[in-house]
Parts: C-alpha cells; sequence; structure tokens
C-alpha cells in the first residue's frame, strides 16, 4: 500500500508547481521530477569537478613527458 504525507507549501510555491504541472500530472509527479532533476545536476558537477582533476593530472604528466623527451634529444 502506497503512503501518503501531506507537505506545507506557501502560495507562491504551490504557483511555481502548478506552472510546471502538466494538465493530467500530479504534484507527486512534478516534485518527483524535480528531485531528479536536482539530483542529476548535483552528480553531473561532481563528474565536472573529477573530469578537471583527471585533465590537470593528464597535463602534468605531458610536462613530465616533454621534459624527459627533451634531456633524451
Amino acid at each position: 500500500m502506497v503512503q501518503i504525507t501531506t507537505v506545507k507549501l506557501t502560495r507562491k510555491t504551490k504557483a511555481a508547481l502548478d506552472e510546471l504541472k502538466g494538465e493530467r500530472e500530479t504534484y507527486d509527479e512534478v516534485i518527483g521530477k524535480l528531485a531528479s532533476q536536482a539530483k542529476g545536476k548535483s552528480i553531473e558537477a561532481e563528474l565536472v569537478e573529477e573530469y578537471k582533476e583527471l585533465s590537470k593530472e593528464d597535463l602534468d604528466l605531458l610536462s613530465e613527458w616533454e621534459a624527459a623527451s627533451s634531456e633524451l634529444e
């Protein structure tokens, strides 16, 4: 059985949800979509930071290789 709860919202927040809500869509579906999008953005931000760190490591490694190559010439 699905458990139901009540959430208090300001009129402003409800109006914002009304603008996002489709004609046959429930508030639960709208809030679920918003939660999924927020989670996705959080994961995306983490991935961007990790890729930035990896690119710094790659640049450091490239610098080391260039230094070693110039010593061999």
